[in-house]
């Protein structure tokens, strides 16, 4: 399938314009971010209006869950509601991420990045002006299949660095991430609270307009400001995307290169440990510590921007020097005893062992993700950054989809504190694959 560009201007350099900096690309990645995240505080609000609603989807759902879990209460329904669209999100990620990867490496990273924020702005457009569940998960389902700017945008970056100070630019990304997943909750959660217009389709249309202009911005900001950084001698050709594969079942697989299943087993594994544990800290924190949703909150915001503090200072300044593997290894060795403190919260409720447990694994997430970001990038050549990097994409969205299932799991069918120790003693695991990854 061949994708026209939304802006034919070809660049003829091997390096990008001047206009196309680190900045524009946080920006994007950074709004992108905020308005997907904006939904997250809504979940349980969704459920309650459209199970009033007797939408029958969602009763339909609800009864199957209610059949394997009858003894769950509202918050176990809410959670395993809010779980199945992150999944089915996550899910469709995983599939087309290797695909839009590969597409960035024949026609550029401009026009993927271009389609893809449209695809969101028709997303949340579907959500904001429709009334019935079904459209609204259409509309996740569509920013999951359409969400290549990530694979895109992380391959310009690798296209505007030396290999140096590829470390330096993939902390942007991350950077990125942390502060845009602090900021769209909490918007989300704001903007709910405005009294909804009397034409409103249903009760979160503030916040799905919110999500629209967002989207509807930095589609704008993308177009004027974003220049192409893939010249197009470094670009691949038909014939060699003949040989190569975007099967996402085959992001594992050595025929991708060497050191490339290793560092997708990694990302694959943290995010599994990592989406378990936020999966089931809203619940330990109530049930152990009596937090409110509004504390909980603040919980995830220091988490973010501890990781993003630690991205910004502390792996930019040191990766040349190190390499990202050593710093990806340390990162896992703060998180072991990370998960594990936040675990003692269950047999021993003490706000101050709790906050211990969030420093350890703000620090240690701030490492491993901009740390493998870049051994990816790293194991990569110049004609296939998009490829590579989208396999990487579609690891860690599998992870995502599944991690929420596995504390669940552990939460409610051994204890409040399983998830944390098993993704305690998980960590072995990607520290174990990680001696298999060589990087320039």
């Amino acid at each position: 399938m061949t994708m026209p560009a939304p802006d034919a201007a070809a660049v003829p350099a091997s390096t990008p314009r001047p206009g196309t900096r680190l900045g524009v690309v946080f920006l994007v990645l950074f709004l992108d971010l905020v308005g997907f995240s904006i939904v997250f505080p809504l979940f349980a609000a969704m459920l309650e209006h459209y199970e009033k609603a007797n939408d029958p989807i969602v009763l339909a759902i609800l009864g199957v869950f209610q059949s394997l879990v009858p003894s769950a209460d509202a918050g176990q329904r809410a959670a395993f509601f809010g779980g199945l669209l992150a999944a089915g999100y996550a899910g469709l990620q995983f599939l087309a991420a290797p695909w839009w990867g590969r597409l960035s490496d024949r026609i550029g990273r401009r026009p993927v990045i271009l389609w893809s924020l449209l695809g969101s702005v028709l997303a949340y457009s579907l959500w904001a002006f429709t009334a019935s569940f079904a459209f609204f998960a259409l509309s996740r389902l569509c920013a999951g299949v359409l969400s290549g700017n990530v694979s895109a945008a992380s391959a310009a970056v690798a296209d505007m660095t030396t290999t140096e100070s590829r470390g330096r630019g993939m902390a942007v990304v991350g950077m990125a991430f942390g502060l845009g997943f602090i900021l769209g909750p909490a918007i989300g959660g704001l903007t709910s609270t405005i009294t909804v217009p009397s034409w409103a389709p249903h009760p979160f249309v503030i916040p799905a307009l919110v999500a629209v202009i967002l989207s509807l911005g930095n589609l704008i900001w993308a177009w004027v400001s974003f220049t192409e950084t893939l010249a197009p001698e470094r670009r691949s050709t038909v014939a060699e995307d003949a040989g190569r594969t975007a099967n996402p079942l085959r992001i594992f697989s050595s025929s991708l290169g060497s050191g490339v299943p290793a560092i997708n087993g990694t990302v694959f594994f943290h995010t599994l440990l990592f989406a378990g544990m936020e999966s089931t800290l809203v619940f330990l924190l109530a049930q152990c510590l009596g937090f409110k949703p509004i504390d909980c909150g603040w919980v995830f915001a220091a988490m973010g921007f501890g990781s993003a503090l630690i991205q910004g200072g502390i792996f930019r300044r040191v990766v040349a020097t190190t390499g990202p593997r050593p710093l990806a290894v340390l990162g896992f060795l703060f998180l072991a005893p990370g998960f594990a403190v936040v675990g003692l919260v269950a047999w021993w409720p003490a706000t101050w062992i709790l906050w211990i447990g969030v420093a350890l694994l703000a620090f240690g997430t701030g490492l491993v993700f901009p740390a493998l970001n870049t051994c990816a990038s790293l194991s990569a050549g110049e004609r296939n950054q998009g490829q590579i990097l989208g396999t990487f994409r579609s690891a860690s969205a599998l992870g995502r989809a599944l991690g929420p299932i596995l504390g669940a799991a552990c939460y409610f069918l051994l204890s409040p504190g399983a998830p944390y120790l098993v993704a305690a003693a998980g960590v072995i695991i990607p520290i174990l694959l990680l001696r298999r990854v060589t990087t320039r």
